[in-house]
């Protein structure tokens, strides 16, 4: 032992280095700036669906500083005597969002439909303190965990009728959540943010809040608003001016032919109806035709209506991740072995399973999420408790990768084999059953500035 010690390298501990911090006089400026959408500023299900915003300029972005903001109107009318047909929003600005298209010199950098569902998932996937900051940027939201449930509860005032409320969200985006600095001069960026089609989709549409102990059986209409637009739309981010020596340098490397790389990850996602169980068990199938080069992890939801049931008013697509231990009767909500189990789940591209035996359980299905997640090995590593696992917050993933966290060692399934996606599941109460199933992929892209423009490999 002493022997091997004597042979690594001393360095000084951290208290004992004096060491002055790296510089940065190549940064002659930094400063925050605003963009604003092309058209209108003013939209709404019923009218302009369709937010574009255009990034341009001389300087180079900071991603990191990156937000959305806009404004939400409540547009009831006071003096029809609504004053207390506030609106209540279900989560963050996410959620007024069904699909969100990012270009960049005209390429397609990143295109995400049920944007909102997808934003949720990784949201419930953060750690609880991520959590709270970003709630701090929008609608200041506390959580209520009954039931799994991930809405508002007594702490959420709501809009007044004739208010509006800023928020600001950083978009779940793989070019806006890498390090690299995204020179706009070079490659100009489009952001488009689709609106939801149902007004009620984002909103409580139905319910009484003001208990503590609030529970969703106190649903009642005519006391929340079902009229909102979105207003004042803006960018808000940082952008540095470079001194002219090193900003010509990467002028000349891109006029020599050569490329500015910029490697982030992404995301696909897309939605298909499963049919209903027989005989005790659900038995579901799915191939999944979307090729890609690099793909590193493969998530699964679950999703079942809830019309009919007292809590329908906050259970959306975007916000319910249905678990198959739930009984949804609610008869036998607290005897979860009762109600139904993970019978088989596995994933299939040609001959390769992930993993190579089949996921049996709640407990294996939760390790494997957490590392697909690089967490396994993580204390209070998402803002999940067990009880909301088993319920409303039920996510699956699988890692397709060679190497952990590692990048560009995913599978490529462009060689022809189709994704096949198997879950089984028991359940001797039939209402367990799932509707939807909600697919994930993530994959390493490279986006590539060159002097004739952008490229991008999938």
């Amino acid at each position: 032992m002493e022997g091997v010690a004597n042979t690594v390298e001393d360095r000084l501990v951290d208290g004992l280095s004096f060491q002055l911090k790296p510089g940065a006089s190549y940064i002659t400026e930094r400063k925050s700036v605003t963009y604003h959408p092309q058209g209108s500023n003013i939209y709404s299900t019923n009218g302009t669906k369709l937010i574009k915003l255009l990034l341009t300029g001389d300087q180079w972005l900071d991603p990191s500083t990156f937000r959305i903001m806009f404004e939400l109107q409540n547009n009831e009318n006071p003096a029809n005597g609504n004053g207390h047909m506030q609106l209540r929003p279900l989560g963050g600005p996410h959620t007024f969002f069904r699909r969100m298209r990012i270009l960049c010199g005209g390429q397609v950098v990143e295109d995400i439909d049920n944007y909102n569902r997808v934003h949720q998932m990784f949201t419930i996937l953060n750690a609880k303190d991520a959590n709270i900051n970003e709630r701090a940027e929008a609608f200041g939201q506390q959580f209520d965990n009954h039931y799994g449930l991930a809405f508002d509860r007594t702490t959420v005032s709501g809009i007044a009728p004739g208010e509006a409320q800023t928020v600001l969200f950083k978009p779940c985006s793989g070019l806006f959540n890498q390090p690299k600095m995204l020179p706009i001069r070079y490659m100009p960026i489009t952001i488009e943010l689709e609106l939801v089609h149902d007004n009620t989709e984002p909103i409580v549409s139905a319910t009484t809040v003001g208990q503590d102990n609030f529970d969703v059986s106190n649903a009642a209409t005519g006391n929340t608003s079902l009229l909102w637009q979105i207003q004042n739309v803006q960018v808000k981010c940082d952008v540095v001016t470079l001194d002219n020596q090193l900003d010509n340098s990467y002028a000349e490397h891109l006029l020599s032919g050569k490329a500015l790389p910029i490697n982030y990850q992404t995301y696909v996602s897309q939605k298909q109806s499963i049919l209903s169980g027989n005989n005790g068990s659900q038995k579901v199938r799915l191939n999944v035709t979307r090729a890609l080069t690099r793909l590193k992890n493969v998530f699964i939801t679950l999703d079942k209506p809830a019309a009919g049931q007292n809590y329908a008013p906050k259970f959306k697509e975007w916000n319910s991740f249905y678990s198959p231990m739930e009984d949804y009767t609610g008869a036998q909500r607290n005897s979860w072995a009762a109600a139904g189990e993970i019978a088989d789940f596995q994933v299939q591209i040609g001959s390769k399973l992930f993993p190579e035996y089949p996921i049996r359980s709640h407990a294996e299905a939760y390790y494997q999420l957490r590392k697909t997640l690089g967490k396994h090995d993580q204390h209070n590593s998402f803002d999940i408790t067990q009880h909301e696992y088993r319920c409303r917050k039920f996510i699956m993933g699988i890692d397709m990768e060679k190497v952990l966290e590692a990048g560009y060692t995913g599978i490529n399934t462009r060689a022809g084999d189709l994704m096949n996606i198997r879950f089984d599941h028991k359940s001797t109460v039939s209402a367990t059953y799932a509707t939807s199933m909600h697919i994930v992929l993530t994959s390493d892209q490279i986006l590539e500035i060159r002097d004739s423009g952008v490229q991008v490999f999938d």
